[in-house]
């Protein structure tokens, strides 16, 4: 799993070695199947709900919630182990979800009828309004282009082909993006990113609780509401999110990206699910 982030008002500053030699920062070793890259260490990260709603994560719940950018969680929380070793590469049943909710609460059947892409969307901004946090408005078609290259290639969005001008007339200014490799579907991969990316985790970036890319992932999910000091008006964030069942690069069984944009200006026009339609259809309030 890797995650870089480019700020377009100051020089490009990239976090983390996805695009080094095609390696991933966090998921199950390349080639390998999901269940051979399980964690030893389980922590059940949803409770027992009813089938058609999402419960409580019990383990994620105590420690993480509320805890926002610069500041960090205190320890990792790894994956209940049986969501690797008895989920197979893009189960998205009920059952598989919900060792992976971290917290999360909304109607599952609905969920499941989403894309990919629309899940990895629904699930960063469940992670941002259930703490406070803006939502991102629109999954821009755009943006998708350039997440669902990366997924193809088993590797981090590439940057340098992040719009600069957007349909609608927006600007982006900054722009974060992560991707998970072998997390069996994008409920597992939102999970890595915000729960198990510190000491102790699977960030292979942060051998030690001082490295500097312990939570990166964490981070690019939580970050601010997309405006900036240069915006003379209105901005929004927007987001483009990629998923393959096999990456090219790595063997990667199920490869999910996701790319937050910081839009100056109004939202994306060219829209392919908006934050609106998706509380309406997962009866979130």
């Amino acid at each position: 799993m890797g995650e870089k982030i480019l700020l377009w008002h100051r020089l490009p500053v990239i976090l983390g070695a996805g695009a080094l030699a095609g390696t991933a920062l966090i998921g199950p070793a390349a080639g390998a199947s999901a269940a051979t890259g399980a964690s030893a260490a389980a922590a059940t990260a949803g409770a027992s709900a009813a089938a058609a709603t999402a419960g409580k994560g019990a383990a994620a719940g105590p420690v993480h919630r509320g805890t926002l950018p610069p500041g960090h969680p205190a320890a990792s929380l790894p994956l209940d182990s049986s969501f690797l070793t008895s989920c197979g590469a893009g189960d998205d049943g009920i059952a598989c979800n919900q060792l992976a909710l971290g917290g999360m609460s909304f109607s599952l059947p609905a969920y499941q009828k989403l894309t990919p892409a629309q899940q990895l969307f629904v699930v960063v901004n469940l992670e941002r309004t259930e703490r406070g946090l803006a939502p991102v408005v629109v999954l821009s078609r755009s943006l998708n282009a350039v997440a669902q290259a990366g997924a193809r290639a088993g590797r981090d969005p590439a940057m340098a082909s992040v719009p600069r001008r957007l349909p609608g007339g927006g600007w982006t200014v900054n722009a974060g993006a992560n991707w998970a490799g072998g997390f069996v579907n994008p409920l597992g991969a939102d999970y890595e990113w915000m729960y198990d990316d510190g000491p102790g985790g699977s960030n292979l970036d942060c051998r030690t609780a001082a490295s500097r890319l312990c939570w990166g992932h964490r981070d690019i999910v939580l970050t601010g509401s997309g405006g900036h000091a240069s915006c003379s008006g209105g901005s929004v964030l927007a987001m483009g999110a990629g998923h393959a069942a096999a990456a090219a690069a790595g063997g990667y069984r199920e490869s999910d990206t996701v790319l937050l944009a910081g839009v100056c200006g109004p939202a994306p026009t060219d829209a392919a699910f908006t934050w609106s339609k998706a509380r309406k259809l997962l009866h979130i309030s």
